[in-house]
């Protein structure tokens, strides 16, 4: 695959995207670690998967040679602030919770 950018500049690019989706969680109060125990726990957080989908749309972006402005920048910002908004209100939504299978029921 041929990216038109350098590798430096994609990496600033995800990281970019990591801590604007990060913050952005922060500010519509989605909780910065899930609730314990960390390892069952299905609560949205700032740290997951926030950073996670926004990284995989900007992925997505990148592989199809879309970049707009300032090679990237401005499209990992916009990314960022979409993606905590859509984990916030739509996630549960579109990903529903997993029913409860105790007992093997």
């Amino acid at each position: 695959m041929i990216f038109l950018i350098s590798e430096t500049t994609l990496l600033l690019n995800y990281l970019i995207t990591i801590i604007v989706s990060i913050i952005m969680a922060l500010i519509l109060r989605l909780p910065f670690l899930p609730e314990k125990p960390r390892r069952f726990s299905w609560t949205n957080s700032a740290i997951f998967p926030t950073p996670i989908i926004a990284m995989g749309v900007l992925a997505f972006c990148f592989s199809i040679n879309f970049y707009w402005l300032y090679d990237g920048k401005l499209l990992a910002i916009i990314i960022g602030i979409l993606a905590a908004i859509f984990v916030k209100y739509l996630f549960k939504y579109i990903f529903p919770d997993a029913p409860n299978t105790e007992g093997g029921k």
